[in-house]
């Protein structure tokens, strides 16, 4: 919306007022064009790793947005960030910027960052490549996964954390291996079955991160695949295997990533199994046209 541009621009250098600028910061990533990304930078480089993180995150998806080039340094910046000057925005980074705008530019930051001496930073960086990652974030994470669970072989009963325990470095090397893991299991562009989820079960020998992708490995010991549609207002609640969506493009999509031929048992309230244009008419026409199978459908009340 150019119409936007210089009033948001002027409402941004003039303001001072947190809450103002987080809306102020939200409004120009939704709309802004690259008009007045000098602006923008003017205000935000000084500030980089010191403004409180509802305002740092999405201006500075605005700036991936509009020119990913010039994102790649400043989120660069951001990430390494730390110290008592700094507000450890870092620590969110990934998640906050890529729940406004992804783009490949993140994805190879994030890629980077699952090294990153602090765990914190690297489990959102897992996290982050598990819901947007391409395909190519598969590879980096199950490396990273398999050089943390070497660094714990031996060791695996100092992450087993009782819940009074559940404090200091310890509770964040347990999350980066937790993060990696369902990362890795959960991951948008690739599909991690049975004899993948065994591979990562075989990689370590921590409890909770044994016990998560166990969980996982029942669902897929236990054919037919459920898909359970929910009709949630204002949007919906979507489950296949150990996958859950909010939309039906999204599930659409992991369902292709299934072999033809597989089968699943419909799950939805009564009423979407008659109303025409429902999403679970549009799921048995894909379903049909990808050739699975629809081994039967139960209608909840």
């Amino acid at each position: 919306m150019p119409e936007v541009d210089f009033p948001l621009a002027e409402n941004l250098a003039a303001s001072t007022d947190a809450e103002g600028m987080v809306n102020i910061g939200s409004l120009i990533a939704r709309y802004a064009t690259d008009a007045i990304l000098p602006q923008v930078t003017a205000k935000l480089d000084p500030l980089l790793g010191k403004w409180g993180c509802a305002i740092q995150d999405p201006l500075l998806a605005y700036v991936l947005r509009v020119d990913p080039q010039a994102a790649r340094v400043r989120i660069e910046e951001a990430v390494a960030a730390r110290g008592k000057d700094f507000t450890a925005c870092n620590h969110g980074l990934f998640q906050g910027i890529s729940e406004i705008h992804c783009d490949p530019v993140l994805e190879e930051i994030g890629i980077h960052s699952l090294d990153d001496p602090d765990p914190q930073v690297a489990e959102t960086a897992a996290t982050m490549l598990g819901k947007y990652g391409s395909p190519v974030a598969e590879a980096a994470l199950l490396q990273r996964f398999k050089e943390w669970s070497a660094v714990w072989a031996g060791q695996e009963s100092e992450l087993n954390l009782t819940f009074a325990e559940q404090t200091g470095d310890r509770i964040y090397q347990l999350g980066l291996g937790q993060n990696l893991a369902q990362a890795l299991a959960t991951g948008k562009s690739w599909l991690s079955d049975e004899h993948a989820l065994e591979r990562l079960s075989q990689l370590t020998r921590v409890k909770p991160v044994i016990d998560q992708l166990n969980e996982y490995l029942k669902i897929w010991q236990n054919q037919p695949f459920v898909i359970s549609l929910d009709d949630n207002p204002p949007g919906l609640d979507l489950r296949v295997a150990q996958y859950e969506f909010h939309s039906m493009d999204d599930l659409e999509e992991k369902l292709s990533q299934f072999p033809s031929g597989t089968k699943f048992l419909l799950d939805a309230p009564a009423a979407s199994f008659s109303a025409n244009g429902s999403p679970l008419t549009e799921l048995r026409t894909f379903l049909g046209n990808h050739g699975m199978v629809v081994a039967g459908e139960k209608r909840a009340d």
